[in-house]
């Protein structure tokens, strides 16, 4: 099995080691349901967050997201409301997004987990195997913002810089799916990087 980012084990080191298996756990869950696709992850001071999606603009186009928590991880979907919550199980009562909350490494046996992704995706007119493997995703992280001891001097600063997309976002998983897009269309293929096809 093809290890887990680098820079992702590191922005776990804060949590327990049971938080940290359930993290993992569950990223490894959602790209068996998911791949190929891409991922984008990146740290905040509430939380670790891990975005999919099926083009390389992810945070436009993100269908789901993993949420890492001191004490547990949600399972959130920019279309919660859309998802046929036949479980009972979704939780969250904004206009779009719903969440699972997961504590137990255990709990990643319940079936609605795999239900839910599946639904999320087909609702993209995407089909997924339940096969995927960690060599089809496209992962990119955010690196974790430098300390004030690590920052350049002014003399070191360049004197412009190129506008970061990814910098700017909000300060919360929850604000970022609430600001998200919210139509159904995607970005038009000649602009975005698919991974390859996945057929049944």
């Amino acid at each position: 099995m093809t290890k887990p980012p680098r820079e992702l084990l590191e922005f776990l080191r804060r949590h327990d080691a049971d938080v940290r298996s359930l993290a993992l756990g569950l990223r490894s869950l959602v790209i068996e349901e998911t791949a190929p696709c891409h991922e984008y992850i990146f740290a905040m001071r509430s939380a670790i967050v891990l975005l999919y999606g099926p083009t390389d603009r992810v945070l436009e186009d993100c269908i789901c997201m993993i949420g890492v928590y001191r004490k547990h991880a949600n399972l959130q979907f920019t279309h919660g409301v859309d998802l046929d919550d036949s479980f009972a199980a979704l939780r969250g009562s904004g206009a779009r997004m719903r969440h699972l909350t997961i504590r137990r490494l255990s709990e990643l046996q319940r079936p609605e987990i795999r239900d839910y992704l599946r639904q999320a995706w087909k609702l993209e007119g995407l089909t997924r195997t339940g096969q995927g493997k960690p060599s089809d995703v496209v992962t990119v992280v955010k690196p974790r913002p430098t300390t004030r001891a690590e920052r350049p001097t002014k003399d070191q600063r360049p004197t412009t810089t190129k506008p970061s997309r990814a910098a700017s976002l909000p300060s919360s998983p929850a604000s970022f799916l609430s600001s998200a897009p919210s139509g159904r269309s995607r970005s038009a293929p000649s602009r975005s990087r698919r991974p390859p096809a996945s057929r049944r």
